[in-house]
């Protein structure tokens, strides 16, 4: 900056004189067009001067040009500025977009990521079939008319021992319709399986021979049906 003032001083220092010079001697040399003895005539009363400027003009004109230069040198630094700050603007606003479209992107992903899983998830899903409904208690026979506890299980007595030990069922855990402990069971008839695990003629088979070898004694219920 400082060469740039030192120069525009120099050429300002050597350029006005000279545009002085020039600007006298266009005029004496219109002259010249006139009549000879008109130019002649001012000729001799004009008098061009043509010394160079005194130092204190020379600084005057090196302060004019010194305050352009500073002036045209803030115009230009503004400008720089402005050009930066407009730079720092356009940075931000491409930063801004990117952190966009990268949150827009990781979403889209994230979406596509939990449809996906919840896809899968329904297709591990299968359905649970419904439990097989339990098989009806088998009804008790009948009792028959003319037939003896001895001989038979269609009587009352029968009929009053089954609904207190098992409610009539057959089915039922832990010994079928007369509730056999599995010693009892197994001693009885030499079968491997629970009582519950045979039909009703074999378990009102085995609870007749057990009759005919204790009689009422080995159920507990005899008491509440008078036996």
């Amino acid at each position: 900056m400082r060469i740039r003032i030192a120069l525009g001083t120099a050429v300002a220092v050597i350029a006005i004189p000279a545009i002085l010079f020039a600007f006298f001697s266009s005029t004496s040399a219109a002259s010249a067009r006139l009549p000879r003895h008109e130019a002649i005539s001012r000729h001799r009363t004009v008098k061009i001067n043509d010394t160079l400027m005194s130092y204190a003009q020379a600084q005057n004109v090196s302060k004019m040009v010194t305050y352009a230069n500073a002036v045209e040198a803030g115009q230009v630094q503004t400008y720089l500025s402005e050009i930066a700050y407009l730079r720092t603007v356009a940075s931000e606003v491409a930063y801004l977009k990117t952190v966009a479209a990268q949150r827009q992107q990781q979403a889209v992903t994230q979406a596509s990521a939990a449809a996906q899983a919840q896809a899968a998830a329904a297709a591990r899903v299968q359905p649970v079939a419904a439990p097989a409904p339990a098989p009806a208690p088998a009804p008790a026979p009948a009792p028959a008319s003319g037939s003896s506890d001895a001989t038979s299980t269609n009587t009352a007595d029968w009929a009053c021992i089954r609904q207190h030990e098992s409610g009539g069922n057959y089915s039922v855990g832990n010994g079928g319709a007369y509730q056999f402990q599995f010693g009892t069971w197994t001693g009885l008839t030499g079968l491997p399986s629970p009582a519950e695990d045979y039909s009703p003629a074999v378990q009102d088979a085995a609870a007749l021979k057990l009759y005919s070898e204790r009689g009422w004694e080995p159920w507990t219920t005899r008491f509440v049906c008078g036996l």
